[in-house]
């Protein structure tokens, strides 16, 4: 198994975790394995690094809409929202390192 399906797979047991039991940093321990995922594997297009930022924007506000849902809609919403949060550390991370590559590679 490769870092970026180990990472996305840590990813998601720790934002089910987070979403079961009050841990506290959960979402500091989210964002920097995001921001990790990102820069050992970063979004070299455009287009994917946009998704992660429409990722992290716009799922949380759609997993509200999850709360809806007897039993288990605040789970699925908290799931989501910790998803999200990694998803913005990708983002962050890999914008970075677009960025850091267009200044240093100035001709």
């Amino acid at each position: 198994m490769d870092s970026e399906r180990i990472l996305m797979l840590l990813l998601i047991i720790v934002a089910v975790i987070a979403a079961i039991v009050d841990i506290p940093f959960t979402g500091l321990a989210l964002l920097v394995l995001g921001l990790v995922s990102g820069f050992l594997n970063p979004a070299e297009e455009i287009m994917e690094r946009t998704a992660y930022l429409v990722a992290a924007v716009l799922a949380p506000a759609a997993a509200n809409n999850l709360d809806l849902i007897p039993a288990v809609g605040s789970y699925l919403n908290a799931i989501i929202d910790g998803i999200a949060i990694g998803a913005a550390g990708m983002w962050i991370s890999s914008f970075t390192r677009g960025l850091v590559a267009r200044v240093s590679s100035s001709s």
